[in-house]
């Protein structure tokens, strides 16, 4: 069986989806800088505002990729480092723009693009924030540059205007859509745990918790097979709880079913992990031992048959007690798995005839 992923395991496997899409952010970056010598080429751009344009998204891109190889993004709220990204492009926009007003137009669009990382993880609080953040910078830019004064000052308050529309609607939108996500996250996970309740409760007795005689069934066959596969022992043992059905009918069902629940905890007690232990129905148990020659699972059913024997079951007398009758069987190459079943429960009458509260192997 898998072991369940740890606490680490999984903080190690957000951490590494959490680099894969700051390098999707960073690619985009990338594009970005390559654009500014393709509007430098244009002449649109000076080269030494291209250059130091491509200087600081090459800055911090790196910054941002020491961060999170070194873990320290996870000291931060969100260790996604989305908005702080965001903002660190904004702000990279925003020095651009200021030396290039013939670009102003073109670079105004990435904000917006800039937004769209925040869509699948801020909410519409921190993208409402983001977006004042980004249409502030460009006022001061406009300001600082004397553009909202003069000949062209219509322009550039239509230019901020718009900004002021646009960027507002698209954090209401982003976080209308990352509201979606989340609430088709909560569904799926709901989902989920309600398939993985409905598959562990398929596979468990109702009454016990242990499992039930389908999946006992199943997991047999599945140790035949790696049996014949690997050439390795496997044995089974059938037990048996002696004069059970005069505890029902002395004591009531409820004793009984108090005292099945009893027994499956003692029995399930001190297994290995692959060793696989289940109710076969009524008051008999089927275990499984992998790897288990005859004379070791004998052994076993012998530990368990005087765990039993010794133990007091609450509901019962003090004087009560409970005795068991195990057979044992192991798997002969190319046996099925009923016949091997089959085999367990013959030696386990052979018990009962014999007088009940011991073990029968059958080799």
């Amino acid at each position: 069986m898998l072991a369940p992923p740890t606490a680490l395991s999984r903080e190690q496997a957000r951490q590494s989806l959490r680099l894969r899409r700051y390098l999707m952010g960073a690619g985009t970056s990338l594009l970005v800088a390559a654009s500014l010598f393709i509007w430098h080429w244009l002449d649109l751009l000076p080269l030494k505002i291209a250059i130091g344009g491509a200087a600081l998204i090459g800055f911090f891109i790196v910054l941002f990729y020491g961060l999170f190889r070194s873990g320290l993004n996870l000291r931060f709220r969100d260790p996604s480092l989305t908005g702080e990204m965001i903002v660190a492009a904004v702000l990279t926009l925003a020095y651009v723009m200021y030396h290039a007003a013939a670009a102003r137009d073109a670079l105004s669009l990435f904000y917006p693009v800039a937004l769209l990382f925040g869509v699948l993880r801020l909410g519409t609080a921190r993208l409402f924030a983001l977006a004042l953040i980004a249409l502030g910078a460009h006022a001061a830019v406009l300001a600082s540059s004397g553009s909202l004064q003069g000949p062209d000052a219509r322009d550039s308050w239509l230019q901020l205007a718009a900004l002021a529309f646009v960027l507002p609607w698209f954090a209401a939108m982003g976080g209308y859509v990352n509201g979606l996500r989340h609430q088709l996250s909560d569904s799926n996970r709901r989902l989920k745990e309600a398939a993985d309740r409905a598959e562990e409760n398929s596979i468990r007795d109702v009454l016990t918790g242990i499992y039930n005689r389908r999946h006992l069934v199943d997991m047999l066959q599945r140790e035949i097979a790696r049996a014949t596969r690997l050439g390795t022992p496997l044995s089974v043992c059938m037990i048996d709880m002696d004069h059970f059905k005069s505890i029902n009918d002395t004591l009531g069902h409820a004793a009984g079913d108090a005292v099945l629940r009893h027994f499956s905890v003692i029995a399930g007690t001190g297994l290995r992990a692959v060793d696989v232990f289940g109710r076969f129905g009524g008051e008999e148990f089927m275990l499984i031992l992998p790897g288990t020659e005859a004379s070791g699972a004998a052994a076993v059913a012998e530990r368990l048959r005087v765990s039993i024997e010794q133990c007091s079951f609450p509901g019962l007398p003090a004087k009560r007690r409970v005795t068991v009758t195990i057979g044992v069987a192991a798997y002969a190459k190319g046996e099925s798995g009923d016949a091997l079943t089959a085999r367990a429960d013959g030696a386990l009458y052979r018990g009962k005839h014999a007088g009940r509260n011991q073990v029968v192997v059958l080799g």
